[in-house]
């Protein structure tokens, strides 16, 4: 309880900053460092299966049902590197308007990630193949249309700990022009032993400090492992 006492009034803090980022008297609340509460190795390196919960507001996956997932392949502890998947899919009561880059409805697309954790609240992401349009669902505010975007990205931890990890994209020179420099791009990636009952300081967080919010993941976006290695 004494924990989540002070997770809130770290989230009301860096709310109330946020939102006087435009008459520049502080900070923007990514700059705001609490290591303990935010190193995304736990999550990085899960042997469980990690989805993608929810994104912050404006995204329309929660229509279309789309579900994406990370799996585990392996790490190298005295780096602080995992290597996982990032696998995108329809979930089985989805609706089949959404085409996959034109694939069958019924078929994962997966890309190879490097998740370098070396440095407690910044999450470096290696893609080391081709994104596909639709994983701007997920590196948003990321124009994966540009020719290089099979390369590394870097994203604020907003929170992270073993049963969540919310990441913040970091503006960079593939953002997109229209995007507004106090805009806030989220995710919320939850490990699937608590995925159907996510803990409510990690969804709390994310309303807190992110907004609005669409929910990506459903039931049946749970499959069963695969074995990528």
């Amino acid at each position: 309880m004494a924990t989540f006492t002070v997770l809130i009034l770290w989230g009301l803090g860096t709310t109330t900053m946020a939102t006087m980022v435009t008459n520049g008297m502080f900070p923007h609340a990514g700059d705001i460092h609490i290591p303990c509460y935010q190193d995304p190795w736990s999550v990085a390196h899960s042997f469980f299966s990690v989805y993608l919960s929810r994104v912050s507001y404006g995204s329309v996956t929660n229509k279309e049902g789309l579900c994406v997932r990370s799996q585990y392949i392996r790490q190298n502890v005295n780096n602080r590197t995992a290597w996982r998947t990032l696998d995108f899919y329809l979930a089985n009561d989805a609706s089949t308007d959404l085409k996959l880059e034109k694939s069958p409805s019924n078929l994962t697309l997966s890309i190879n990630i490097a998740l370098d954790a070396h440095v407690k609240g910044l999450l470096g992401v290696n893609v080391t193949s081709t994104l596909p349009n639709i994983a701007n669902v997920v590196f948003l505010g990321v124009n994966t249309s540009d020719p290089c975007n099979t390369g590394k990205y870097e994203f604020n931890v907003l929170y992270g700990d073993n049963r969540c990890l919310l990441l913040e994209t970091r503006k960079s020179e593939f953002s997109s022009p229209f995007t507004s420099s106090t805009e806030r791009f989220c995710s919320l990636w939850i490990p699937e032993r608590d995925i159907e009952n996510p803990l409510q300081c990690c969804v709390f967080l994310f309303h807190i400090l992110c907004g609005h919010s669409v929910e990506v993941f459903s039931k049946s976006c749970i499959k069963e492992r695969t074995y990528p290695w």
